[in-house]
Order: C-alpha cells, then sequence, then structure tokens
C-alpha cells in the first residue's frame, strides 16, 4: 500500500519538480552549448559542471521520472479536491 499523501504539499511538490525540470533541461540546452556562464548562472558550480559535461547532461530518463511523478501528484490532489 503507498503512503497517502497530503493534499496542502501536493502543489508545493509539483511546483518544485517543475521546476526542477526546467533547471535539468536548461541545464542541458546550456551543456549542448558549451555555456558555462549559463550553467553557472543557474547555480551549477564549477566542480558540478565539469561532473554534468563527463556525463553528458542530466538523463532525460530523470526527466522524465519527474513529469511522472508530477501527473500522479496532480491526480492525487485531484482527488483530495472533490
Amino acid at each position: 500500500m503507498s503512503n497517502p499523501v497530503r493534499s496542502s504539499s501536493v502543489p508545493t511538490d509539483i511546483v518544485r519538480l517543475e521546476q526542477a525540470n526546467a533547471v535539468m533541461r536548461s541545464a542541458n540546452l546550456a551543456l549542448a552549448r558549451d555555456d558555462i556562464a549559463t550553467l553557472s548562472a543557474l547555480g551549477f558550480s564549477h566542480q558540478h559542471i565539469g561532473e554534468l559535461k563527463q556525463k553528458g547532461g542530466f538523463r532525460s530518463s530523470s526527466i522524465a521520472q519527474n513529469t511522472r511523478m508530477i501527473t500522479r501528484l496532480r491526480k492525487v490532489g485531484d482527488a483530495y479536491a472533490q
């Protein structure tokens, strides 16, 4: 049985995951352009930028997992609203 999700935290969690996805997508675009200034502006340290370069950025599966969780949380939130 899954853990119940408190409805008051659902919107906050959705926003947090949407922001994380936006940052990961922006970082991947900046990495593709080798735009270190943008990566720094996004808040990544030089060490983290090096790690991201080495790994080829954020995995699309990580972004997809966040998207699936957003969808699930929206469904849970809708269930509590009814």
